[in-house]
């Protein structure tokens, strides 16, 4: 945990504090979505978020998946579209990148993904550069954009997720206004009613009933673990939309 109060060049002329936010917000470094904690304006009047891996930035990094030293960017130097090799989506912002002739992009959250998920009945969910099968979510060792991308896979390789697939399932219903802006869990909950496991997850066949709905309860959990790794430690909203998905 970083900080409580910090001074950032990317918004010079108000101090940020570290907050725990209860409806989604956009950093305005990575130009992504957040959930969990970040640094916002002491100005209730000025809307600046930071994830607190944008806030926290390091001039330079490196990352296990990465053969060389990544530096920081407050801005892609190149231009044209530009997408981040670990989540697939748009580099619009704050990004580290490595010095080869056709560099890679990270945003600063996706170096800090953990390496290592936990279920609580101690199913093993870890970080992958490649998916060793095919996405649950997508069906294909690519995402739409034909980046590979990294992934989340269980030890048992039995649940393999594109990050890129994970966080679209929730950028596309924040997209389209479902995180509505006023804390009413109930409507917010239809924001993640598409997370029906039969559309995440093609059951085997052959599978006994019993069989079929554990595996269907596994990969919710191991859906919104992945979720929480993504945009950070939940907050009392999302907290409650977890609960509710997972006993549904």
């Amino acid at each position: 945990m970083g900080l409580t109060k910090i001074k950032h060049p990317s918004h010079s002329q108000h101090c940020l504090l570290l907050k725990y936010p209860q409806e989604p917000y956009q950093c305005n470094g990575c130009m992504g979505i957040g959930f969990g904690p970040c640094y916002e304006c002491e100005h209730e009047d000025c809307s600046f978020y930071l994830h607190e891996e944008c806030a926290n930035a390091a001039p330079s990094t490196s990352h296990p998946f990465s053969k060389c030293s990544l530096k920081f960017h407050d801005k892609v130097p190149q231009e044209g579209e530009r997408y981040c090799d670990a989540c697939g989506e748009d580099v619009s912002g704050f990004v580290y990148q490595c010095k080869h002739k056709n560099p890679h992009d990270f945003h600063p959250r996706c170096l800090k993904l953990p390496r290592t998920l936990t279920t609580e009945d101690g199913l093993m969910i870890q970080l992958r550069k490649k998916l060793p099968s095919k996405c649950l979510y997508c069906g294909s060792k690519e995402t739409s954009n034909r980046i590979q991308g990294w992934c989340y896979v269980s030890s048992s390789y039995q649940y393999c997720y594109h990050i890129a697939c994970v966080k679209n399932m929730i950028l596309e219903k924040w997209r389209k206004g479902y995180f509505i802006q006023d804390g009413n869990v109930k409507a917010s909950y239809l924001a993640l009613q598409t997370f029906n496991p039969s559309r995440e997850i093609v059951l085997p066949s052959g599978k006994s009933s019993s069989k079929a709905k554990q595996i269907w309860s596994t990969a919710k959990t191991v859906i919104m673990l992945i979720i929480s790794a993504l945009f950070g430690e939940p907050t009392t909203l999302i907290s409650v939309l977890v609960q509710q998905l997972l006993s549904s």
